[in-house]
């Protein structure tokens, strides 16, 4: 793979600099002005790399998004082993701070509100979750038994980790003290066994 390019690079500057604005700031305060002066550059220059403050958002989502995303398959791919993690490991990941963290959870809720007014935003968002999804679903195809369930209950299953995982996160980013990741996990891995003991008997 070669290297990225001067202009490669400084888009990612720029948009590193625009995803800590949108962390301290918030997205509507991260304006052309402060973003460059994140980035140690002249407003003019972003709009070299960049059409207009839309573009650095979409592009930014994209890339943070995949970042986000890449971490949580390097984590549930160990090279020891072929399977990868086992499900313990697994939920303790998604439920860990490696995955749930003030910086990730309020950019993405960033993203979120962004995305009402974007539909590149939210197609974005879109497949990051497609993704969640069939990562889990992948993950999941060790365990005995998952893959006799039908496919609609193992589409379900991997939602509702996702749908546990989100509204967790959104809870424990509005009051971490109220709510306990470790139960979560506990949880994810409960609701994984009542599939699999409910699909052994239909």
């Amino acid at each position: 793979m070669g290297r990225k390019s001067k202009a490669d690079q400084r888009r990612v500057e720029i948009m590193a600099a625009f995803y800590h604005c949108v962390i301290y700031d918030g997205m509507a305060g991260a304006s052309i002005r402060k973003i460059a002066a994140r980035a140690g550059v002249q407003p003019s220059v972003l709009h070299h790399y960049f059409s207009g403050r839309d573009e650095i958002i979409e592009e930014a989502v994209v890339y943070f998004t995949d970042r986000i995303f890449e971490d949580f398959r390097r984590q549930m791919a160990r090279p020891d082993s072929a399977r990868g993690m086992d499900i313990e490991e697994g939920m303790a990941f998604i439920f860990s701070k490696g995955m749930i963290n003030d910086d990730y959870t309020g950019f993405f809720l960033e993203c979120c509100v962004a995305a009402r007014h974007n539909p590149r935003v939210k197609a974005t968002l879109a497949d990051l979750f497609a993704r969640f999804r069939a990562a889990i679903e992948a993950q999941l195809s060790a365990l005995d038994g998952y893959t006799a369930l039908p496919k609609t209950q193992r589409q379900l299953l991997s939602s509702a980790i996702v749908a546990l995982h989100e509204g967790m996160e959104l809870q424990w980013f509005a009051d971490p003290d109220s709510v306990s990741l470790e139960r979560a996990r506990t949880l994810a891995r409960d609701l994984i066994g009542y599939f699999l003991e409910r699909g052994s008997h239909d």
